[in-house]
């Protein structure tokens, strides 16, 4: 059987073709985490459908969630349930408020329920003091500083639970100190928005590999030319997907969903965890947290996505950067903390690095938004029309675990931090 070649300009624009579609379907589906869409009311009901019938293993691996290694009946602290503070934000219809309590309320019929806007709004009316769980709510400081002495279960309505374990200052070690103590148990909805993360995050990275920042920036200026032109030059520009190598740094959800995706595209794909050396078939070689800078030195694409502790506060720095090459891109989908910022900005003037692609930026540092082959978003990565439907699927899930005694899903460790 004669092997068929591939015509390596029709492979690079075909290439081209995947980024530009990514990004005009990204640039057309602008949504709301609110989903306060006409039709809402019938994706709650389909979520309802499709999840109705899966025991509690389908849902697990459907989700790949993980589940704590105890029931939490043999859990100090585990309690009945008979009130439960649910955030629910204030942009939402209220047909749409009420139908996730009923929701909710299938699996809790003997649980009050008590809709509050957000924390002020929960602690105007009260309605912390005597409840023994907060689904939505979160887990940081003023958190916990308002609940009464009976909550045992926090479930937060995030991914990413920076202001509940970044140990970074004595009040955030108090309020650690104070979920010990009190054996107050908290989970996350880690995976749950795994793909929409994942996928953002791809459009970026393409972005950036393919110049579009370059691209839409001359055409905002009416600027009609080729790359390697007079009109046009940048060194870095690159649309062969497989020559290039990412680097997962993180192998959680969300990395493992990048990688995976990067794969598919032709990429080749190392990562660090800070666990093990185990990882999918995917990802050629998965290395130790002791070898990022090695790895670093061989990636085009260094993908971020280690969570917020006091072993990642400001991990890349300027040793890091300076372990890049200068072709790399640097990308985070991690919380802000794990960057050291002015080492970042110094990295990109002085072209340590090629470009820099973010779904998150302190609000008060406008220097980066000025500065070139700069892609950022304003922290929408898990925006999608599927948001709150999946985060009740799983509020439903972990509530119905609680008050059964089952292990919960995506428990945290409140010593690491994940």
């Amino acid at each position: 059987m004669k092997t068929r070649m591939i015509n390596p300009s029709k492979r690079t624009y075909a290439n081209a073709v995947v980024i530009s579609l990514i990004g005009l379907m990204y640039s057309c589906s602008a949504g709301s985490k609110g989903d306060s869409s006409s039709d809402s009311e019938e994706r709650l009901s389909a979520a309802v459908e499709d999840y109705a019938e899966l025991t509690p293993d389908e849902f697990v691996e459907k989700f790949n969630l993980r589940e704590s290694a105890r029931p939490v009946r043999e859990m100090p602290g585990w309690t009945r349930l008979e009130k439960v503070v649910v955030e629910m934000p204030g942009n939402e219809p209220w047909d749409d408020r009420f139908e996730r309590l009923e929701f909710l309320q299938e699996v809790a019929p003997e649980v009050e329920f008590v809709p509050v806007k957000n924390l002020a709004d929960a602690i105007e009316r009260g309605a912390l003091e005597d409840a023994q769980a907060t689904i939505g709510l979160g887990c940081g400081p003023s958190t916990i500083d308002a609940i009464g002495p009976g909550v045992h279960w926090i479930q937060s309505g995030s991914v990413g639970l920076d202001r509940c374990f970044n140990t970074a200052g004595q009040d955030a070690q108090r309020m650690q100190d104070i979920m010990k103590e009190r054996n107050i148990l908290v989970s996350s909805i880690r995976d749950m928005t795994k793909h929409a993360i994942a996928q953002h995050s791809l459009t970026i990275m393409l972005s950036l590999i393919g110049g579009m920042d370059i691209h839409t920036e001359r055409q905002r200026n009416h600027i009609w030319g080729r790359t390697r032109t007079d009109v046009v030059r940048d060194k870095y520009l690159d649309t062969e997907f497989q020559d290039l190598t990412l680097f997962v740094v993180g192998l959680g959800s969300i990395g493992t969903e990048v990688a995976r995706l990067a794969n598919a595209l032709g990429m080749r794909v190392v990562a660090t965890r800070n666990s093990s050396r185990s990882g999918p078939d995917f990802v050629e070689y998965v290395g130790l947290s002791d070898e990022m800078y090695e790895l670093a030195n061989e990636a085009d694409i260094v993908f971020a996505a280690v969570p917020p502790t006091a072993a990642t506060l400001g991990l890349f720095d300027m040793k890091f950067f300076d372990a890049m090459k200068e072709s790399a891109y640097f990308l985070s989908i991690a919380r802000l903390g794990v960057i050291n910022w002015d080492d970042l900005k110094e990295a990109l003037k002085s072209e340590r690095i090629a470009g820099f692609g973010t779904d998150d930026l302190p609000q008060d540092d406008f220097e980066l938004w000025d500065l070139p082959r700069v892609i950022m978003t304003p922290h929408v990565s898990d925006y999608s029309p599927r948001y709150r439907d999946n985060q009740y699927v799983f509020f439903r899930e972990n509530l119905r675990r609680y008050i059964a005694g089952e292990p919960l899903l995506n428990l945290i460790d409140i010593n690491r931090g994940y």
